[in-house]
C-alpha cells in the first residue's frame, strides 16, 4: 500500500523505533488543507493524534510533543484545554474524533482506534465551533464535536 509514498512497513519500522510515527499530508488546496497524524499510540493503549491546518513541520512537533506526554503518562482526553507553558502560543482544546478517513495508515494497521483532535484558535482566540472564528471552516475541518 501506498499512501503518497508512505508504506505500512516503513511506518512499522518507525513504530518500533520511536513507539509511534507522524504521518503528514500536504493539502490540496484552499478546501483540503494539510493535516497530520499519529499511528502506533494505540499499540500503548492511547487514542491516536490529528491535527488540521498548521504548517506541517509545527504539525510534526506539536503532535510528537503531545505523544510523548501522553506515553510519559498526561491523560490527553476529550474537553481538555491544553495551555502554553511560555504563554506565546495560543490554547489548544482536545475533541473526540468520529470521523477517522483521512487517518488512512492508522486504519490500514488497526481495525479499531480511537483518536483526538487538537484543535487551535484564530488568531483572537477563538475557536471553529464559537460564531466569531474568523478562519475559513475548511481550514481546520472538525472531526468531531467541538466543544462549548
Amino acid at each position: 500500500m501506498c499512501n503518497g509514498c508512505i508504506s505500512v512497513p516503513d511506518i512499522k519500522k518507525k513504530i518500533a523505533r520511536h513507539g509511534w510515527a507522524v504521518t503528514a499530508v500536504a493539502g490540496s488546496g484552499h478546501e483540503h488543507p494539510d493535516f497530520a497524524y499519529t499511528t502506533g499510540l494505540t499499540e500503548r493503549s492511547l487514542p491516536e493524534l490529528i491535527v488540521y491546518g498548521l504548517p506541517l513541520h509545527l504539525s510534526g512537533s506539536l503532535l510528537n510533543d503531545m505523544a510523548s506526554q501522553m506515553v510519559a503518562g498526561f491523560g490527553l482526553t476529550s474537553g481538555i484545554v491544553i495551555h502554553s507553558a511560555s504563554g506565546e502560543e495560543p490554547d489548544i482544546v482536545v475533541i473526540q474524533v468520529v470521523t477517522t478517513s483521512d487517518m488512512v495508515v492508522t486504519d490500514a494497521l488497526y481495525t479499531n482506534f480511537t483518536a483526538l483532535q487538537l484543535v487551535w484558535p484564530d488568531l483572537d482566540g477563538h475557536f471553529p465551533w464559537e460564531p466569531q472564528y474568523s478562519i475559513c471552516e475548511h481550514q481546520q475541518p472538525l472531526m468531531g464535536v467541538g466543544w462549548v
